[in-house]
């Protein structure tokens, strides 16, 4: 380099800057949007035995919540240019209701938590223990 120990640092600190925001300005679109459709091939494709009967997706069309008869629920959500589906037992304690908001909190280490609107009468059917 230039042999300027801070010179040599300054350089480096801006390219890895540059580097950062160039990522940040391509990939900040968010994150993909499905339909019933498409949450549906997944789980299917995911959980060949888990066969829903009931369905809710958000109103940004990034979080879906699928129900078996069971009582099983399939949390499908958009995750970079894919969907990840993550099952959880009937009764599973990381689902609640709050605010107006049904949530299922982080499944894994690799999942957020996800919030779908809903009325508290309907929350209540999806959290229903078998």
């Amino acid at each position: 380099m230039t042999g300027n120990t801070l010179l040599d640092l300054a350089i480096s600190v801006a390219g890895v800057a540059l580097l950062v925001g160039l990522a940040w300005a391509i990939f900040r679109g968010g994150s993909l949007k499905f339909d019933r459709a498409a949450a549906a091939d997944r789980l299917a494709f995911d959980e060949p035995d888990f066969a829903p009967v009931d369905w809710i997706i958000d109103e940004n069309s990034r979080v879906a919540l699928a129900r078996n008869a069971a009582g099983e629920l399939a949390l499908v959500v958009a995750h970079g240019d894919g969907l990840v589906t993550r099952r959880l037992a009937p009764g599973d304690d990381r689902a609640n209701y709050a605010d107006g908001f049904l949530t299922i909190a982080r499944v894994d280490h690799t999942s957020r938590a996800a919030r779908l609107p809903l009325p508290e009468n309907e929350a209540a059917v999806w959290l229903e223990k078998p």
